[in-house]
């Protein structure tokens, strides 16, 4: 916005300066001026005249927020993304503002939720039309489980041992040392990201620009390891670094742009294994620890082009396009083979990953006739493993030889075409058919050698009178793949099971949405959903899948100071798949069905000049069915439920011009129910050792108290000549 004020301005200058040159031509008509000036009526004294509309402005202001909020009830359920995630005080406190100076200087800041884990904001700064920088901050907190307890020493670190006085067994129930062994220990990390970006206009046409980039995640997630038939759940340790940093420049003439750019990030994990003593009795001797690789260090260099082009074609027709080239690398040091005495590295050392990438796209769109519109593009995307292929010897969890295999090359090459045409027949109504293709071409020793996927459907866009409007689309996507290579299936994987990305596909979509704006006072909003999807040759795993959706909301804002709205919604997911425990056994079938309500209202009111209050409420039910068939009775799995109630108030008064004072209230209750995980602890599953987490559940009330003060004012300057 304030380069489009700077244009206006230089127009108005620009104009200004032609009117003088005019003035100053029409000399030799002075004296017929002066006779027209003296019967010309007397100009108005603007010395007192107040710009409030003047293009630019300078000085500062802003808003500071100073408060506390006290949370009574919080676990890592209700602070999973925010950082609430225990009983306590909790610091309130954020700043927003601005200042311009004369010359064309600048800064805005946004800063939110100082005081929590989940913090971010930016501050932008410059000098408008020379440069300009932007520095970002968000803070990620993820807490996943504070019911978590485990056995094991030095949880979070990179090798976990067992109590001194741990006895081994072959069952969790047989373990005597466990329950005195077990100590409290939460699973989750904090995810952190600062981001500068730099800007300097040269000239009129030219942008140079630079991104720097860094995200740090720590902490610990849940991870497991296994002993042939026997487990055990661990806290992996998570300690990731990954640096960006991307350059260019860009052009923008009259009728075409282009932008060149590099982008480099690294991958660094500091970890390199997790390592845990075997808690069972070894099914074979000297397997008594086990070990985890952790995820490699890796790079990407990357090189792009992008850009556009008018042409002098039809009525207006715009030509995009793009291609970049770059290089995955991944050199981390091989583990050795296994835990078992006498292992040893494997003699390359490491895999030396070497993948090249390509992708070239070209695109079109045009204004064939007034009223259509015809869009289309080409791409190429190509995934080049140069990977030296290794033979390396397996070993199973730690403990029996599994022969020799080869490192697969996961090459391929993906050919995108996509097209569309839109009609406008009326003012009011537009139609439109789409359409892609996608051919994939996989390298020789994976599962198939090439899938074609084909998605087309129609569309309509109509607003028969101006208060009502809908749209619609359906249409159809059928994916076919090659033959099955048996050969390159991993060790005891079943050939009648095919994975979802290679599995031949046919999928029937609608979506309808619609709005009405009943009067100045009243709108309505319905969406809806319709999905079928089937795997017509899959003789095991997913069969086919179904989606519905319905959405509504209804507006309602009878006065300036009062607005309400209500909103409902409803989802439901059916899967159907079978299954079997090996050749020629009977093949069981599974049903699975998930189902989703949700209902809210809310509003706002200013019941008073010096008052304002909003207030939302929303609940939200799922279930889930589970449902077994393997000849009769059918057999029912336990039903999963959860049940969610937020209600947030927030009550405003102004105290004075500049301070504000907040009152803040929430409540929010979650209730779940996972047969998978209720009262399931350590002990309770004889050949898996877990930590034993349990499902989400809340009850937090949340209350809480800040000013906010307003400060500054921002000014205009004198239009010259006042």
């Amino acid at each position: 916005m304030r380069y489009v004020l700077l244009s206006a301005v230089l127009s108005v200058l620009t104009l200004a300066a032609v009117a003088s040159t005019a003035l100053a031509a029409a000399g030799q008509s002075a004296a017929a001026s002066a006779r027209a000036a003296a019967t010309a009526p007397e100009r108005p004294d603007t010395s007192n005249w107040k710009c409030s509309q003047c293009p630019f402005y300078h000085g500062s202001s802003g808003e500071v927020q100073a408060g506390m909020l006290y949370a009574h009830g919080a676990n890592a359920s209700y602070g999973r993304y925010t950082g609430f995630d225990h009983s306590g005080g909790y610091a309130d406190g954020a700043a927003s503002g601005q200042w311009a100076g004369r010359g064309g200087a600048y800064l805005d800041y946004n800063l939110e939720d100082l005081g929590l884990p989940s913090r971010g904001g930016y501050i932008d700064g410059g000098q408008a039309g020379l440069y300009d920088l932007r520095l970002v901050y968000q803070g990620q907190p993820e807490r996943l489980y504070d019911t978590t307890t485990t056995p094991y020493l030095g949880a979070g670190s990179t090798s976990l041992t067992l109590p001194s006085n741990w006895v081994r067994a072959n069952s969790t129930a047989a373990m005597t040392a466990l329950d005195s062994s077990l100590s409290p220990f939460d699973i989750g990390f904090n995810r952190s990201s600062v981001s500068l970006l730099g800007r300097a206009f040269v000239g009129t046409q030219w942008t140079v620009y630079t991104d720097l980039s860094h995200q740090q995640e720590s902490g610990t997630n849940l991870s497991d390891g296994s002993f042939l038939t026997q487990a055990v759940q661990l806290p992996e340790p998570i300690d990731y670094q990954t640096n960006t940093l991307e350059g260019g420049a860009s052009w923008a003439g009259h009728i075409a742009s282009l932008r060149i750019a590099y982008t480099g990030s690294w991958f660094q994990d500091d970890n390199a294994s997790l390592t845990w003593q075997n808690p069972y009795l070894p099914l074979v001797a000297g397997s008594n620890a086990g070990q985890l690789a952790l995820p490699p260090s890796n790079n990407l260099q990357q090189g792009s082009l992008t850009g556009n082009v008018r042409v002098p074609l039809f009525t207006a027709t715009t030509i995009t396009y793009s291609a970049s080239l770059g290089r995955l690398g991944q050199d981390a040091a091989f583990l050795p083979s296994s835990t078992l005495p006498g292992a040893t590295v494997p003699a390359s050392g490491a895999l030396d990953g070497n993948v090249q990438l390509s992708h070239y796209r070209m695109a079109l769109a045009s204004r064939v006739l007034p009223a259509l519109y015809v869009r289309g593009s080409a791409s190429y995307d190509g995934r080049d493993d140069h990977t030296t292929p290794l033979t390396l010897a397996q070993t199973i969890t730690d403990e029996l030889p599994g022969g020799y295999a080869t490192t697969p090359l996961y090459s391929e090459d993906r050919t995108r075409l996509e097209g569309s045409a839109d009609y406008r027949f009326l003012h009011w109504l537009k139609v439109g058919v789409a359409g892609n293709y996608l051919h994939t071409h996989f390298s020789r020793g994976q599962l198939v050698d090439e899938t074609d996927e084909e998605r087309a459907w129609g569309y309509l866009n109509a607003t028969p009178f101006a208060a009502f409007s809908v749209s619609a689309k359906a249409g159809s996507d059928t994916r076919r793949a090659g033959a099955l290579d048996i050969a390159a299936l991993p060790p005891g994987e079943n050939p009648l099971l095919q994975a979802y990305e290679y599995a031949p596909l046919q999928q029937h979509f609608i979506t309808l949405d619609g709005t009405w704006t009943v009067n100045a006072a009243l709108s309505w909003a319905l969406e809806g959903t319709w999905n079928d999807d089937t795997y017509p040759l899959s003789q095991l795993g997913l069969q086919g899948g179904r989606e519905r959706d319905l959405s509504s909301t209804l507006t309602w804002a009878p006065r300036s100071s009062l607005s309400v709205y209500f909103d409902g919604g409803y989802q439901s997911l059916t899967a159907l798949q079978n299954g079997s425990i090996g050749d020629g056994a009977t093949v069981w079938q599974e049903s699975d069905a998930q189902y989703f309500w949700t209902g809210g209202a809310g509003g706002q009111w200013t019941p008073r000049p010096r008052w304002d209050v909003t207030l939302d409420y929303v609940r939200s039910i799922t279930r889930a069915n589970e449902l077994i068939a393997a000849g009769a009775p059918a057999e029912f799995f336990p039903q999963i439920d959860s049940v969610l109630d937020s209600l947030a108030l927030k009550v405003t008064y102004q105290w004075t011009a500049a301070l504000r004072l907040r009152l803040r209230y929430a409540y929010e209750r979650f209730d779940s129910n996972d047969w998978a995980l209720q009262d399931v602890y350590a002990n309770t599953i004889p050949n898996l050792l877990t930590m034993g987490e349990q499902p989400y559940r809340h009850d937090v009330n949340l209350v809480g108290l800040s000013f906010l003060y307003s400060f500054g004012a921002s000014s205009a300057p004198t239009p010259p000549g006042h």
